[in-house]
């Protein structure tokens, strides 16, 4: 019996949408504490890795932008490792 197949692309673009509503509703996405979905996902589906941890350091960086005082220095380049 074959699996199902999962749609990465639909994974991918649901976890950037439920990622944005986290800003919106507030939460600092710098915050290392946080769990945000692009980082659930990526440990569920480590196919879309890299996708995920380059849009959630953009939405990082859009965040910084525009709540500077909120966004701690949070991850870097050399955190993605943890992902």
């Amino acid at each position: 019996m074959s699996e199902p197949v999962v749609d990465l692309n639909a994974i991918f673009n649901l976890a950037i949408k439920e990622t944005e509503e986290l800003i919106k509703l507030g939460f600092d996405i710098s915050d290392p504490c946080i769990v945000t979905p692009l980082v659930w996902y990526v440990n569920k589906y480590s196919e879309i890795a890299e996708h995920c941890n380059e849009a959630l350091l953009e939405l990082i960086d859009k965040q910084s932008v525009s709540t500077p005082a909120f966004v701690s220095p949070g991850y870097y380049d050399s955190d993605l490792h943890y992902f």
